[in-house]
């Protein structure tokens, strides 16, 4: 019950934006343009025309173009077939999306999102494009799920029109928009997304520019652990059980297998480029060497998981692949693994990353955090969230494992470091869930 209010309140709280005034005039959006049409263009275009919004929709080649609007169609289809929508609605939803080959088609949009898939060179290629295509005073919107926003903006030439709106898969079903804020964001440009939001059926939470913003900056420290369980000797079928007893909808194994092990390891690939990985030749071994091996997930039948049609079985071949990178890496393999161990090392750490974040000020409040992870990402609602699950857990019994685990496992590469806001908490016997940020707060002093 005390988790249900919390997300209550916590959903409704992330609509007020600190140093936003409420009376900002709000730019009018009647049409918008996406930019790919593959999985998240596609789905990003069903959302707004679902809303009534007309659509452009822009890929590079007449054959992308046409397999996106046949997956549409199927979509569109395959609800109508579930009574859920009648034909005429279908063929009114369709008429809402206008395919073209042509980026000058896109400039009567008051709205135009960038979704091609996740490399910094061709989103900045895109975003130069449409700085020059787009009329003043459209907003442009890039649907990276961890790349620099700031950097994508100033491709642009007008980055005051810029901002991040993360979309999740797929974009047309999953309830959440993590709306990012760069560092030049006009004022106007980050109310009118967080208005339009709720126009299209959004839970939208802003974030700060940083890796990942929230949702995936926090993710990945969750894969990483659960990836290091691996290579000591668990199945991905222990690692996703340990959280989905929780409530959890899937565990990590699972849930990369479905969103795709090769998107999960171009991110990783992204951030090496940028000089973001630590100096560990095993980080994120297992995706990166599936991801060579063509093992993408579901999508191929085969990743963390072998499928047998939507199945997750049991893969020899990842147990050995697990086996043979630990053997590599150096890593000592265990049988002993427990399922409390697993918790603590894919949740505690997840939540040690969210302390961080609320330090750097990349998150305005505590709860903001915790309606991003139940709406975006699984985390049961019961639970409340992460940082919520926290205060319940206890802040210093948190604090007290993580320290455990650094001394037990070694530290080299900080993964065990606590955060100096979390442990102050610990000792004061603060709240995670119920804060706001420290840079904020200083901000508005």
């Amino acid at each position: 019950s005390a988790a249900l209010r919390h997300l209550f309140f916590a959903e409704r709280a992330a609509n007020k934006i600190p140093g936003l005034p409420a009376d900002t005039a709000l730019r009018e959006i009647r049409t918008v343009g996406v930019v790919g049409a593959g999985t998240m263009g596609g789905g990003i275009a069903m959302t707004f025309a679902n809303a009534g919004f007309p659509v452009t929709l822009v890929e590079a080649t007449p054959e992308a173009l046409e397999r996106g609007m046949s997956i549409i169609r199927a979509h569109y289809e395959s609800t109508a077939a579930k009574g859920k929508l009648s034909p005429a609605q279908v063929a009114e939803r369709l008429g809402r999306i206008r395919p073209t080959l042509a980026y000058e088609d896109l400039t009567p949009c008051d709205l135009v999102i960038e979704a091609v898939f996740e490399n910094m060179a061709l989103k900045k290629e895109i975003a130069a494009r449409l700085g020059q295509v787009c009329k003043a005073g459209a907003l442009i919107a890039t649907n990276t799920s961890t790349l620099d926003v700031d950097a994508i903006a100033a491709a642009t030439g007008r980055p005051a029109d810029v901002l991040g709106m993360h979309f999740f898969s797929p974009a047309h079903v999953m309830r959440l928009l993590e709306v990012v804020r760069g560092a030049r964001t006009d004022p106007s440009v980050l109310a009118t997304v967080m208005k339009l939001a709720g126009r299209i059926g959004k839970v939208a939470v802003v974030s700060g520019v940083c890796y990942g913003f929230i949702g995936n900056r926090m993710a990945e420290v969750y894969m990483r652990e659960a990836e290091f369980l691996l290579m000591e000797g668990a199945t991905p079928a222990q690692v996703d059980a340990a959280v989905e007893s929780l409530g959890f909808a899937m565990g990590p194994c699972r849930m990369l297998d479905m969103a795709g092990i090769d998107v999960g390891a171009k991110t990783v690939i992204e951030l090496g480029k940028s000089g973001g990985l630590p100096a560990d030749p095993s980080y994120r071994a297992v995706a990166q060497t599936l991801f060579a091996q063509g093992r993408f997930g579901q999508k191929t039948g085969a990743g963390y998981y072998r499928y047998e049609g939507r199945k997750p079985v049991t893969s020899e071949e990842t147990l050995a692949t697990c086996a043979e990178l630990a053997r590599k890496h150096g890593i000592a393999r265990r049988s002993d693994i427990g399922e409390e161990e697993m918790r603590e090392r894919l949740l505690y750490t997840m939540i040690n990353e969210g302390a961080r974040i609320l330090e750097e000020g990349i998150a305005y409040r505590g709860s903001d955090i915790d309606v991003i992870w139940t709406a975006g990402y699984g985390f049961p609602d019961h639970r409340g969230g992460p940082m919520h699950m926290a205060d319940a857990t206890g802040l210093a019994t948190i604090v007290a494992r993580l320290d455990h685990h650094a001394a037990t496992r070694g530290n080299a590469h900080g993964y065990w470091t606590v955060s100096p806001l979390l442990r102050r908490l610990a000792d004061e016997g603060g709240s995670l869930a119920r804060l706001t940020s420290p840079v904020w707060v200083a901000r508005r002093a």
